[in-house]
């Protein structure tokens, strides 16, 4: 089998903060197969369950990462991988680049309620950003080297994809640590009202 080393870049972050659009957009600029893995598991029932708290699948992991490394083999090009557990469902060395999306959490909360997202779902998720889960997820999988945050907060789908293609090009640095929303909310006050659920 053809070597697959380095072919994968990973777009992830917080649900609801824009992966599927942004990687779409990436992957048409890179000629790339697009795999949206949320997308992957409901189409192809790759599931164990519900939770019903969440009103939310999960995922068989094991599963997943068999049916990606399936399309990834039988691709002839890159893939475009997004998701919130994507750094989850293949191997390190596959892995070209992550890129942790990042959205301030008051411009993130309106866009999660006008999904139809409360309770439980809408402050998980938002803690979730927060607390920079995805991005300590991210490198705890693929190791620091291959992760980049960008800030997404007030810059269009076309900005994020052109930041992030400069990164690709290594004619932009690839950065981690670049937002601290916890810090940011506790400064104006405001991380009781983020965090309350907690």
């Amino acid at each position: 089998m053809e070597n697959k080393t380095g072919r994968i870049i990973i777009v992830t972050g917080a649900p609801g903060v824009g992966k599927t659009s942004i990687s779409a957009v990436l992957a048409s600029k890179l000629n790339a197969t697009h795999i949206d893995v949320s997308e992957l598991v409901v189409k192809e029932n790759l599931v164990v369950g519900k939770d019903e708290a969440r009103e939310t699948m999960i995922a068989d992991m094991g599963r997943v990462a068999e049916r990606v490394e399936e399309i990834v083999a039988h691709s002839e090009r890159d893939v475009v991988l997004d998701g919130h557990y994507a750094v989850n469902v293949v191997p390190k060395a596959n892995v070209r680049r992550v890129f942790v999306l990042r959205r301030d959490p008051e411009e993130l909360k309106p866009l999660m309620e006008a999904r139809g997202w409360g309770g439980l779902k809408l402050w998980e998720n938002l803690a979730c950003e927060i607390l920079d889960v995805c991005l300590s997820d991210a490198v705890e999988a693929c190791g620091a080297e291959k992760v980049c945050e960008v800030d997404i907060t007030r810059k269009s789908v076309q900005d994020v994809v052109a930041e992030m293609v400069e990164v690709l090009e290594n004619k932009r640095k690839c950065s981690v640590g670049i937002v601290d929303w916890l810090s940011y909310l506790e400064m104006q006050g405001r991380l009781d009202e983020f965090l309350k659920n907690f």
